[in-house]
């Protein structure tokens, strides 16, 4: 894959391993939406607007380095897509989602989405987290950024349920205290199992949150979410919990298991 650095944005040449509506319509992010041809998408402070043609991609943005992280560009995914294809079970699933990439997106706006994930849909989750950036986030020329953690702490939980939050409104209350910088720091420098204690102690913070904060916002690679759909693909007599489930692919994928994860969420929900 050939990445060209424009003076206002990016062209990425012979993506055979990169589908942008795949990646971007696999459940791990909610800022975004279609926007003629391409996508707006939006993370933190920053937006850019992509577009597809077959193996080639444009991206325009002011910040091309952050999107270029964002989108993981440098991650060798041919080599990933082939070692997770050689699984039979993943055999079907690897060949429609190699497309697939696992965002690298902003931990604190991942804490924040993902607590309001639980128990919801993505247009709701969407609804939910454009008002809060309306509320809270500074106005861009572009829309709005999503709000700093010092800007989240002047809403109230009255605030937070006022924009559509539910049960979910203390539990943001709460984050915008104790996830801090040092808070986010602190899980960034610790392993994979002590990464996921942290953050488990955050309220409204379950272990399938954790793991999608894990995956979409850290980077970790050895977590595997399980949610609904992913009960609905791998249930069996013996695997017949979340937790079962989430064991067993762990120890069969090891690092590559947050991808096998995409790939099998990705085939049951959007092709099968």
């Amino acid at each position: 894959m050939e990445i060209l650095h424009r003076t206002n944005g990016l062209t990425v040449r012979g993506a055979e391993y990169f589908s942008l509506a795949d990646t971007l319509e696999c459940g791990q992010v909610f800022r975004f939406f279609a926007d003629g041809d391409g996508y707006s998408v939006f993370s933190s402070d920053k937006h850019c607007f992509a577009r597809q043609n077959g193996d080639e991609l444009e991206i325009d943005t002011d910040d091309p380095d952050y999107f270029a992280r964002y989108f993981a560009l440098g991650e060798d995914y041919a080599g990933m897509f082939a070692r997770l294809r050689a699984f039979p079970e993943l055999s079907d699933a690897a060949e429609a989602s190699k497309g697939v990439r696992l965002l690298r997106q902003d931990p604190f706006e991942m804490v924040i989405s993902f607590i309001i994930s639980a128990n919801n849909n993505i247009p709701r989750i969407k609804g939910i987290i454009g008002r809060i950036c309306e509320a809270a986030g500074e106005k861009k020329p572009w829309g709005y950024a999503f709000p700093t953690r010092d800007a989240l702490m002047t809403l109230s939980v009255e605030d937070f349920a006022r924009l559509g939050a539910g049960y979910r409104a203390p539990y943001l209350f709460e984050a915008a205290r104790t996830v801090t910088p040092e808070f986010i720091t602190d899980v960034l420098a610790s392993d994979t199992g002590a990464a996921m204690k942290k953050l488990l102690s955050v309220k409204g913070v379950g272990p399938k949150v954790a793991d999608c904060i894990m995956l979409f916002g850290l980077g970790r690679g050895d977590t595997f979410p399980v949610d609904v759909w992913m009960e609905h693909a791998l249930a069996t007599d013996e695997l017949n919990t979340a937790k079962a489930i989430r064991e067993h692919y762990l120890a069969r994928y090891g690092e590559l298991a947050g991808l096998a994860q995409q790939y099998i969420y990705h085939y049951n929900r959007n092709v099968k």
